[in-house]
């Protein structure tokens, strides 16, 4: 729901049957001043925003743009690479064989797919499934680092090769980045590892995938002071 449109309908409401002074609350006046509501008008705006991007030329190959899943109140955050074809059928990130792989991943460290709100790093899928060009992860950017704004997650554990492009600058090998502990704005940690799919390819990396949630988990328990 977009409260700025809900509030503008009673607005044009009160002026048609002649109230010249609105009828409201303390409260009322004290929530339309708040974070709260800017952010989630703001999320609103965005998520329409982010459906009907035409900024580059997958907005052609889409069957539609994902927004992404779960719950914006949470302080924890899952940033995917981009849709794949089954995504982009079904709308919602992780669908199939993937995201059963993402729940035993997550089950793993105590922590279930509803933890996290759940988006992509690139909205739209891309043609053949390749990996997005440069200007395509440009044109995505704006719309991930605003639902962070919105959101505030304190954790964010990203999988895959995508992510990375958008946080950190001189392309660093991923190799050397995956398991650490990087910082976004003040308060925000992020954790870089390998995406489901690609371990869904190359089992090899499973151990290395195992080592990287521990240390989600452990970082988790310090922020949440909880075991």
């Amino acid at each position: 729901m977009n409260l700025l449109e809900e509030i503008k309908k009673y607005l044009i409401y009160f002026n048609e049957i002649g109230l010249e002074v609105i009828p409201t609350t303390n409260n009322l006046i004290k929530f339309l001043q708040s974070e709260n509501f800017i952010s989630e008008n703001g999320l609103d705006n965005l998520k329409n925003s982010i459906l009907t991007c035409e900024k580059c030329p997958l907005h052609r190959v889409r069957k539609q743009a994902i927004w992404g899943e779960g719950n914006i109140n949470s302080q924890l955050m899952i940033i995917s690479e981009y849709p794949d074809k089954d995504e982009d059928f079904y709308g919602r990130p992780f669908v199939g064989q993937i995201e059963d792989l993402l729940k035993r991943m997550l089950q793993a460290i105590k922590l279930k797919k509803e933890d996290f709100f759940i988006t992509h790093a690139v909205k739209c899928k891309t043609p053949g499934g390749r990996p997005p060009e440069k200007e395509e992860i440009e044109a995505c950017k704006s719309y991930l680092l605003k639902q962070i704004k919105y959101i505030k997650p304190k954790l964010i554990l990203a999988l895959g090769f995508t992510p990375p492009k958008i946080f950190l600058e001189n392309n660093p090998t991923f190799s050397s980045i995956r398991g650490k502990v990087f910082k976004i704005k003040r308060n925000i940690s992020i954790i870089f590892t390998y995406h489901p799919n690609y371990i869904l390819k190359n089992p090899a990396v499973k151990r290395m995938v195992w080592e990287d949630l521990q240390k989600f988990r452990k970082l988790y328990e310090e922020l949440f002071k909880t075991s």
